[in-house]
């Protein structure tokens, strides 16, 4: 009978760690299964007839911005879990586009393209709160290449947020409708400007069927010092229409700021697009956009009028496989001051050439 008592003590004692382990091997296996790992890669070529001395593209661009050599526009890797009540999402980049984009922030944190975790908050609800550092909620163009119609970013694009940090309240009712708040560090900002002043931001999508999508977002709050104290509401519109073979989708931004007197100071962005399927594999787009900030709000050009400019591309792309492109496009703008570069100082036209190859896998 002791004999027995002492084997059993035995094996429990001996098993218990062969269980444990066994039962954390079973954890780490079913949380592997809910990591996707991904990676993307845009590799690209720009030559730009105004011949820039430093090689750099105009300074209110942030993609595709060096003249003539084959460089990585970004590069990342990526990331995700998503669990029924658990998401987060861990992106690290390099390339120009990270280099151009986020020279202000601190060094250790621009290489980071996102850093966020989410929980939801209602159980028989579609409500997720998220933290960290997100994709912006303005706008309809990416920073991923495959993701966006055509293969440069729109002025507005460019100079709208493209990352934020902060916290964010989504809610999804139903499939054709879904509402965010934010809860922000400050216009493209992860360390915010030393200010009291707190910065909100509110998106509507809706998609009443498949193909088409309404789109509304907003920015309110001061990204500038509280010695200045210079309050901005902004305004961005979208609409994507996307059928069979032909697409269409149009843009705008409204935006108004304090200035240093009693009034305000504004700036507009329009943009249209037109993309036709030719097959499977095929596409051309051609875009049409317009911009001005005459009080150079967002884009500090030192000349009379800032940057006011009307620009067109034309492009054309391959899909090698899903997920991966080669693209063409020309581009071309015309401003209202001298506010390119080229070889024979500051003109007012400038035309280019993108050849980009990007892929996401």
């Amino acid at each position: 009978m002791l004999g027995s008592v002492r084997r059993l003590i035995a094996n429990i004692v001996l098993g218990a760690p062969s269980c444990l382990l066994a039962q954390e091997a079973e954890m780490d296996s079913s949380f592997a299964e809910r990591v996707e790992f991904s990676a993307f890669v845009d590799v690209y070529y720009a030559y730009d007839l105004g011949h820039p001395t430093d090689d750099e593209r105009p300074a209110f661009l942030y993609q595709y911005d060096r003249h003539n050599e084959v460089d990585l526009n970004l590069g990342l890797v990526r990331a995700d879990i998503t669990d029924k009540n658990l998401r987060a999402a861990l992106s690290l980049m390099a390339g120009t586009y990270a280099q151009a984009n986020l020279i202000n922030e601190p060094e250790l944190l621009r290489n980071v393209q996102e850093a966020r975790v989410g929980v939801k908050l209602a159980r028989k609800h579609d409500l997720w709160l998220d933290a960290g550092i997100f994709c912006s909620h303005i706008g309809m163009e990416s920073a991923i290449a495959v993701d966006n119609w055509a293969l440069t970013r729109s002025i507005i694009a460019e100079n709208t947020p493209y990352y934020l940090s902060g916290a964010k309240l989504t809610w999804t009712p139903t499939s054709k409708v879904q509402f965010v708040g934010l809860l922000m560090n400050g216009w493209q900002r992860i360390r915010r400007v030393q200010n009291a002043t707190p910065c909100f931001g509110t998106q509507v999508l809706f998609t009443p069927r498949k193909g088409i999508q309404f789109n509304w977002s907003t920015f309110f709050g001061s990204d500038t010092p509280d010695s200045l104290g210079l309050y901005r509401v902004f305004n961005n519109f979208w609409f994507s229409h996307e059928r069979e073979k032909w697409g269409y989708r149009i843009g705008a931004d409204i935006g108004v700021q304090e200035d240093k007197g009693s009034g305000w100071n504004s700036w507009v962005g329009a943009l249209a697009l037109v993309r036709r399927k030719l097959s499977a594999h095929h596409a051309v787009v051609a875009r049409a956009e317009y911009y001005a900030d005459p009080d150079q709000v967002v884009v500090a050009t030192g000349t009379p009028h800032g940057l006011g400019a009307l620009g067109y591309s034309l492009g054309a792309e391959t899909e090698v496989r899903p997920g991966a492109v080669l693209r063409f496009e020309a581009r071309t703008f015309h401003g209202v001051d001298p506010v390119f570069s080229s070889t024979h100082g500051p003109v007012r036209d400038n035309t280019s050439f993108t050849v980009s190859m990007a892929a996401r896998f």
